[in-house]
C-alpha cells in the first residue's frame, strides 16, 4: 500500500465517523415545544431550545446552499418535533414578530425553507418575497409653450351703479261725480226658513284616527350575520392562513366603506373598511386570537355593535365543534386526540365575519 492510497483511506474514515456523530447528534434533539401550556409536550430548557433553534438554521441554511430539498426533508425529520414542516413556519412568523430586517440571512434562509416544504403563508410571502426591479423609466419632457398665442386682456372692472331715481307718485285726481239717474238697487226680500226644516249639526261619535306606530329601532347599529371557522380543503393538511377577513355591508347588502372594526380588548391597531376592497379589511393572528366589534359608523359617530365569539389560531381556544364542522378533525375523539399530540394546525387557522347595519 502506497502513502497516497493510505491518506486517502484516513480521510474517507474522518469522514464516516463525522457523518456518524452528525447523525447521532440530530437524533438526540428533544421536541420542540411550540407553546408553554401545550400538556403534550415536555418542556425544554432554554439551552435545548436554543440548540434545537440553531440546527434548523443549519439546515435553512445548507438547503439554501444546496437546493436540496429532500436531504433538508430527512434533516428536519430528525430533529423529532411534531409538525416539522409546519414548525418552520412558526419560526419566520416568530422572526417576524421580533421585527428582524426583510434582509436578514437567517430569515430569508427560513422562509426559502418553508417555500421549499410548502409551508408558507400568503402574509409571509407579501412581506418576504423580493420585490420586483423597477426599470427606470424616462422622465416625461417638457410640454412646449405655443408661440403667438395672445394674452388675454384684463376684464374691465364695471363701475358703480347708480342707485335709481325714486319714481314719482300719481297726483291725485278729482274722483267723477257719480250720475244722479242711476236706479237704487232695491234690497232682497229674504226668504223664510220653513219651521220644519232640520239643522244640521256635527255627526255624533265619531273615531279620531290613530297614528301609525313608528317601528321600533334595532337594539345594535351593526348585526353579525356571518362568523366561521373557514374549511379545511383537505382533511389531516393545514391551509397555512392566519387571518381573519371582515366585510362590512349596508342596510341593503352593499359593501360599506369608513367603518371602524376593533378587537374588544383593543391590544391591536384598529381597521377601517374598505382597506382591502370595498367593504372590507383584514386582521393578521400570530398564535393570538381576539373578538372583534363595530366601534364607529360610516360618518364616524359611536355604533353599537353585536361581538363575535374569539378566533383563535391556538388549537385550544378553538371549539371541537368549530374544528369538526371546518374539516379540521372527523369527531370529537379524532379533535381530543390530535390537539393531545399537536396533530392540528396550530397558528395558522382563518375566519370570516360579516358585519352588517340594521338601519
Amino acid at each position: 500500500m502506497n502513502e497516497k492510497t493510505a491518506k486517502i483511506i484516513i480521510l474517507v474514515s474522518i469522514l464516516m465517523v463525522t457523518f456518524c456523530c452528525m447523525l447521532s447528534g440530530l437524533s438526540s434533539v428533544v421536541a420542540y415545544v411550540v407553546f408553554n401550556n401545550n400538556p403534550a409536550q415536555p418542556s425544554l430548557t432554554v439551552e435545548e431550545r436554543q440548540l434545537q433553534e440553531s440546527q434548523l438554521l443549519v439546515i435553512a441554511a445548507d438547503y439554501v446552499e444546496s437546493g436540496n430539498i429532500d436531504n433538508a426533508s430527512v434533516q428536519l425529520q430528525g430533529l423529532n418535533i411534531p409538525n416539522p414542516d409546519q414548525y418552520v413556519a412558526f419560526m419566520v412568523d416568530r422572526y417576524i414578530q421580533e421585527n428582524r430586517p426583510v434582509d436578514d440571512a437567517e430569515l430569508q434562509n427560513l422562509f426559502r425553507l418553508a417555500q421549499g416544504v410548502g409551508s408558507t403563508t400568503p402574509s409571509m410571502v407579501a412581506l418576504l418575497s423580493p420585490s420586483p426591479t423597477l426599470t427606470n423609466t424616462p422622465a416625461p419632457t417638457d410640454t412646449p409653450v405655443p408661440t403667438n398665442t395672445p394674452i388675454p386682456t384684463e376684464t374691465p372692472i364695471p363701475t358703480e351703479t347708480k342707485a335709481p331715481t325714486e319714481t314719482p307718485e300719481p297726483t291725485t285726481t278729482d274722483t267723477p261725480p257719480v250720475p244722479t239717474d242711476m236706479p237704487t238697487p232695491e234690497e232682497p226680500t229674504p226668504t223664510e226658513i220653513p219651521a220644519d226644516t232640520p239643522t244640521l249639526s256635527p255627526p255624533t261619535n265619531t273615531p279620531e284616527p290613530t297614528a301609525t306606530p313608528e317601528p321600533p329601532k334595532p337594539e345594535v347599529d351593526f348585526a353579525i350575520t356571518q362568523a366561521y371557522l373557514i374549511p379545511n380543503p383537505t382533511y389531516n393538511s393545514c391551509p397555512g392562513a392566519h387571518q381573519i377577513y371582515v366585510t362590512v355591508l349596508d342596510a341593503g347588502g352593499n359593501p360599506l366603506d369608513g367603518v371602524v372594526v376593533e378587537d374588544t380588548g383593543r391590544a391591536v391597531p384598529p381597521h377601517v373598511s374598505g382597506e382591502k376592497g370595498p367593504g372590507k379589511l383584514e386582521y393578521d393572528m400570530y398564535s393570538n386570537g381576539f373578538s372583534l366589534e363595530v366601534t364607529k359608523d360610516e360618518t364616524g359617530a359611536p355604533a353599537i355593535s353585536q361581538v363575535t365569539d374569539k378566533m383563535s389560531t391556538v388549537d385550544e381556544d378553538i371549539p371541537n365543534e368549530w374544528l369538526i364542522q371546518a374539516n379540521y378533525c372527523l369527531d370529537m375523539n379524532d379533535c381530543l386526540d390530535r390537539k393531545s399530540r399537536n396533530g392540528l394546525c396550530r397558528g395558522h387557522y382563518a375566519y370570516e365575519v360579516v358585519f352588517q347595519k340594521t338601519h
